[in-house]
């Protein structure tokens, strides 16, 4: 230690600045900035000086050679020559440049960095490199780099990643969200499945197939695979009918998302909705219109007598159609009571229906639904056919009374994939490459802000409560 505190990193002499081998080249700029104009060039030195790899003996100084760290002008590297085998050795950057590398380290990692906050274009990445670093590079350079560094950069970030979820103690809960989503590479339809840890955020699995090879069976080797030798006590999913044969083979009990299933009814009731409300708002304005135009025939007959002359065919053409309106108006009128009136009960049972999962506890809910299916016969075929296939599967709709940390809907998991892939990026990626290493990135963010900034302490605590529950 004290030889280190002794020894200096840099001086000046003749005119130039002497830096050792342990400063990035990246912090050259700063040297510039504040000593420029004392020296002419800047040549990197061995901190400690090499011995000769055939002999072993202490080599000497003998003069330097161009070196072009980040493509910058000025910057030179020692020769050391050994005074008994000849053999010559150069100053060694390699900590900081790989081999045949014109560029530091951390300037080829810039675009990785950049893509692991959010997309950008690769002209846009050489920008922000010029801004921040003063370095020019093409977009072909920052592909390249991307494409040669990427990996290791994201693999070090993930195990370093799972170090401290390691040493934090954070682990699956036993309940766990899971979904599919549709999105495209290079126009070809490809299938995205992930399973989330519902307490924790935990990413417990994520993988993409292609649509062709995407059934049943693959589900089941996915959900299998991904839950293997982890706690297995609730999968909350969707209403898709492959699932619950595929999870009670895994052994694993299922909570059905409550939002997708009002969805499924109230989409096809919307319709029926919109409908009734726009033939509402017509019969209303026809209504009105007709009204407004009798008020002009009561105006122009103001005043006159009731008794009409022969000449006044005008008058009569005006009672006339006064008299149509009034009939018309009549039938609107009574067409528009009985949309209202369906309007009222299609929006009451959408009504009922939301609030069957609000209740308290279990029974309270079943007693809900109770109580509408045996009115079932009293609306229309649509909610009949909801009713009867809701009837066969309430069960597995009520799973989260029993256990407050299991969620009653799959909000979290679509979150994740509108998060960790926006909607405006499904159809943008040209190579499955650049797909999963988007992903990859967006799963490491994921983890930082959703996993790691949790009140953990609070997460363990849950943890403990569920499995001590079981």
């Amino acid at each position: 230690m004290n030889d280190i505190l002794n020894k200096p990193l840099y001086f000046l002499e003749d005119g130039r600045l002497n830096v050792s081998n342990i400063i990035d080249p990246d912090y050259l700029s700063f040297f510039d900035e504040y000593y420029g104009e004392y020296y002419d060039e800047i040549v990197y030195y061995e901190y400690d000086r090499p011995s000769c790899p055939n002999c072993e003996n202490s080599m000497n100084s003998n003069g330097s050679r161009r070196a072009k760290p980040n493509k910058w002008e000025g910057i030179r590297k020692k020769q050391y020559i050994c005074p008994v085998c000849g053999k010559t050795h150069y100053t060694n950057l390699e900590s900081f440049i790989k081999r045949y590398s014109n560029y530091t380290r951390a300037i080829c990692q810039k675009s990785i960095e950049y893509e692991s906050i959010g997309y950008l274009s690769y002209q846009k990445k050489v920008e922000f490199i010029k801004l921040e670093n003063g370095i020019s590079l093409n977009r072909q350079t920052a592909y390249y780099h991307e494409s040669t560094y990427g990996d290791t950069f994201i693999t070090q970030k993930e195990e370093n990643l799972q170090k401290l979820l390691k040493e934090m103690k954070i682990e699956p809960s036993g309940i766990y969200h899971y979904d599919e989503e549709y999105l495209f590479e290079n126009g070809v339809k490809t299938v995205r499945l992930a399973i989330i840890d519902a307490v924790t955020n935990l990413i417990i699995n994520d993988q993409l197939i292609y649509q062709e090879d995407f059934d049943k069976e693959f589900i089941e080797i996915f959900l299998k695979y991904s839950l293997e030798g982890l706690p297995k006590k609730i999968l909350i999913t969707d209403g898709h009918p492959a699932y619950p044969a595929i999870i009670e083979r895994i052994c694993i009990k299922q909570q059905l998302c409550i939002f997708h299933i009002i969805k499924n009814h109230h989409d096809k009731s919307f319709k029926k909705i919109n409908k009734l409300e726009r033939r509402i708002k017509t019969l209303e304005t026809k209504i009105q219109e007709n009204n407004a135009e009798i008020k002009e025939i009561r105006e122009f007959s103001k005043g006159k007598s009731n008794i009409l002359n022969e000449d006044e065919k005008l008058r009569k053409r005006k009672i006339k159609r006064r008299k149509k309106l009034d009939k018309q108006n009549k039938k609107f009128r009574k067409e528009l009571r009985e949309k209202r009136k369906e309007l009222k009960e299609l929006k009451s049972i959408n009504e009922r229906i939301e609030n069957i999962h609000d209740h308290e506890d279990q029974k309270g809910a079943m007693r809900r639904f109770k109580t509408i299916y045996t009115q079932i016969k009293q609306f229309d075929d649509d909610t009949q056919k909801f009713l009867k296939n809701l009837d066969k599967k309430f069960d597995k709709t009520i799973e989260f009374y029993n256990n407050p940390h299991i969620p009653r809907t799959n909000n979290k998991i679509e979150g994740y994939f509108n998060i960790t892939l926006p909607k405006i990026m499904k159809r943008k990626f040209r190579t499955r490459d650049g797909l999963i290493r988007w992903i990859r990135l967006q799963k490491i963010r994921w983890t930082e802000r959703n996993v790691l900034t949790q009140k953990n302490m609070k997460i363990k605590t849950n943890i403990q409560k569920i499995n001590s529950a079981s």
